[in-house]
């Protein structure tokens, strides 16, 4: 079966010699059965179509689904200290799919002991063109839960994803729908078609910097933001615009940009499917004030604004989610100029700052236990690389922050993470006179 692959996956798709892959990593203490793990693999391959499919040169490309692909393949990795997991990640996210051949998956075990027994790091590196954040979680579940119990139904889907498996046949031929959706898109191709098209400016060293919140920390960052009415997101939002001013002055924008799961406004797109769309909305935060004057006060005051301006830009984005896959599927032909634009310049925002929320991921399984969940890691092919991620598992946030050297030098990163986790720390707790202010941590 095939079928022509839809813009929103050729933006995470590129081309054949972009390196765009998404690493998920998690902390297995106590032995996996090997075998048990070769048939798990096997098994969420059969389960999900994407996992079986392989990509055709074109305009656009074309997504083939194999009826017998090669095995997902299961790499073994020796676990000479802690911090292993950390390099086999890195090497991960530089290898490049061969998007010619199935699977655009593979697995990598970094297996070892220390002093409390057997311990190790599942990888799971996948091509982004098929897996977001949160698929990546539902193939990291599966394969835990069939490690532990062989025989678990865990279904079977058909669908791999055409425009078909995602909107309703009355809502794709809507004529109204349809109509909206043309002029949007003649818009956006009348923009581009004016822009001068300039040469890419190429990345820096790409790098990662990975940390945790204690659970004692994140607790209160919990409480303190519900009491406050806002999320834990918009807090994080405020510390990371504040952050990023401070380190990078006038050149801070006071923008970032908030990737939104639709799945929740696509029905037809089931929790356990695989899907790789990912838009978003550029949320302005308030920047009168100057980083070092945002005191308790108005630290709550800017995430409650912004916490509004985001769901006015979901709500919009809801109304209006048939006419942006339909509109997209129109502009296929400025697909080149908008990937010059994205390999040629700087993003209009600081950053990319995501929150997949807490992981829905056991801790205990028969012979073995989740000792922790990392959030995902992705290795982009644009200009501009600066992203944080953030997730919760067993009481903690685990944050990660990606990067390269002509977005962002590694000691600007640790200034930012610095910056941001003292905001988050003192905002969350009562003030205690002994408080490092932001001027003194910048």
């Amino acid at each position: 079966m095939k079928r022509k692959m839809m813009l929103c996956e050729r933006v995470m798709y590129v081309d054949r010699d972009a390196t765009f892959t998404i690493v998920q990593a998690a902390r297995v203490r106590g032995a996996l059965d090997p075998q048990r793990l070769r048939a798990a693999l096997d098994r969420v391959q059969r389960k999900h179509p994407m996992l079986r499919c392989l990509i055709e040169d074109g305009d656009p490309p074309t997504i083939v689904r194999e009826d017998d692909p090669a095995p997902i393949p299961l790499r073994i990795a020796e676990r000479v200290d802690a911090e292993e997991w950390q390099r086999q990640s890195h090497l991960e996210r530089e290898t490049r799919f061969d998007s010619a051949h199935a699977p655009l998956i593979r697995l990598t075990w970094v297996r070892g002991s220390d002093a409390q027994g057997e311990v190790g790091e599942l990888l799971l590196a996948c091509h982004h063109v098929i897996c977001d954040g949160m698929s990546m979680l539902t193939l990291l579940r599966e394969i835990l839960a069939l490690c532990a119990e062989p025989e678990l139904d865990i279904g079977v889907h058909t669908g791999f994803n055409a425009l078909a498996d995602i909107l309703p046949a009355e809502v794709i031929n809507d004529r109204r729908v349809r109509r909206s959706a043309g002029w949007k898109a003649l818009a956006f191709r009348l923009f581009f078609s004016l822009r001068r098209r300039r040469p890419p400016v190429p990345q820096g060293e790409f790098f990662v910097l990975h940390w945790k919140l204690s659970r004692e920390d994140t607790a209160a960052l919990a409480a303190r933001a519900k009491a406050e009415g806002v999320t834990v997101f918009a807090a994080m939002s405020v510390a990371f615009s504040l952050a990023f001013r401070t380190v990078k002055g006038a050149a801070a924008t006071g923008k970032i940009f908030a990737p939104v799961d639709v799945r929740k406004f696509l029905p037809l797109i089931l929790p356990d499917q695989l899907f790789a769309a990912s838009p978003g909305a550029i949320v302005p935060l308030d920047t009168e004030l100057p980083p070092e004057r945002v005191d308790d006060a108005a630290f709550w005051a800017q995430a409650r604004a912004f916490k509004g301006r985001l769901n006015q830009k979901v709500e919009r984005m809801s109304r209006n989610v048939h006419e942006y896959f339909i509109g997209l599927e129109m502009m296929h032909s400025i697909f080149a100029q908008f990937v010059a634009e994205r390999r040629s310049d700087l993003d209009k925002f600081d950053t990319t700052i995501s929150n997949i929320g807490r992981i829905d991921i056991p801790q205990d399984y028969p012979g073995f236990r989740v000792e922790t969940v990392y959030s995902p890691t992705a290795r982009l092919p644009w200009r501009s690389t600066t992203a944080i991620l953030s997730s919760g598992y067993a009481g903690e946030l685990d944050f990660v922050f990606t990067c390269d050297t002509a977005s962002l030098s590694r000691e600007q990163v640790d200034r930012v993470r610095a910056i941001a986790m003292g905001l988050l720390r003192e905002r969350s707790h009562a003030p205690a006179a002994d408080a490092v202010p932001l001027r003194a941590a910048a």
